[in-house]
């Protein structure tokens, strides 16, 4: 009974196959049909094109991967320090061998005294710009400078005291505007004319900030202490006596220039032109 069952529907189910593919058929004959294939043809074959490649991607990609998962780690990290031990003998024999070689001296000829000594005094002609020189071209016309020995004196105390032509009188009105016990003054002190500059002694500590300004020549008092900042504004030259200290900044106006600071000056800021 069973086996007559599975005759009768395997029957059946070649009878419909053999149906459809008669209906497949009898419709691929048909005009639309045709047409409908031959629009349909170069997207499936772009199709098959694609399911190629990515066939073809993913065995590249699993060879590759047995590959990897065939490499001997171990035998990499000997292979790569083998080969560094044999660079780094090979410096060293390298560095052995230039250390043997005897260094190669020249020596120069000895240059008299005469020629050093001896100046050349060029004369120097005005000519006549005719198109503009850039300042490399300048630089390149310009002869190379001698540096010459320079001797230093062992003081660097400055003794020069400020230029006098008339009797300067002490400015009143600056010394009432200005808190001053024994050699100390309170708050900002600003000198700027010859009788405010008699205001500033040796030995005088200034409790705030002190302003140079509008003046000629200046030399600062020795021993000088200014709390606060020192601006020098409009003051041609501004000289030291000797040691100071100043608990602040410098502070220099383009207009503005100072002689050599000594080197046992104490300043706590620094020097902002």
């Amino acid at each position: 009974m069973l086996e007559r069952l599975k005759i009768k529907l395997a029957a059946r189910r070649a009878e419909r196959k053999k149906r459809a593919r008669r209906n497949t058929r009898n419709r691929r004959r048909g005009f639309w049909a045709r047409l409908w294939g031959v629009v349909c043809w170069p997207f499936r074959k772009i199709w098959q094109f694609i399911c190629w490649l990515w066939r073809l991607i993913c065995r590249f990609v699993r060879w590759l991967w047995r590959i990897l998962c065939g490499i001997n780690v171990i035998g990499l990290l000997n292979a790569a320090l083998l080969v560094a031990i044999i660079v780094l003998c090979t410096m060293l024999v390298i560095d052995i061998i230039n250390n043997t070689r005897k260094p190669t001296v020249i020596v120069a000829d000895p240059i008299p005294a005469s020629a050093l000594n001896k100046t050349i005094d060029i004369p120097v002609v005005a000519e006549p710009i005719t198109k503009p020189v850039s300042g490399a071209t300048v630089r390149k016309q310009l002869p190379k400078t001698v540096s010459l020995p320079i001797t230093r004196e062992k003081s660097y105390k400055m003794t020069t005291e400020p230029v006098r032509v008339v009797k300067s009188t002490p400015d009143v009105v600056a010394e009432r505007q200005t808190a001053i016990v024994n050699q100390k003054m309170y708050g900002d002190v600003i000198i700027d004319s010859r009788g405010a500059a008699r205001m500033l002694v040796n030995g005088t500590e200034v409790n705030g900030n002190l302003y140079l300004q509008n003046m000629r020549k200046y030399v600062l008092p020795c021993d000088v202490k200014i709390n606060g900042n020192l601006f020098v504004r409009d003051v041609n030259m501004l000289q030291f006596c000797g040691d100071f200290q100043i608990n602040g900044n410098i502070y220099v106006s383009p207009r503005s220039s100072f002689g050599p600071i000594p080197r046992t000056a104490h300043i706590t800021g620094q020097v902002i032109l």
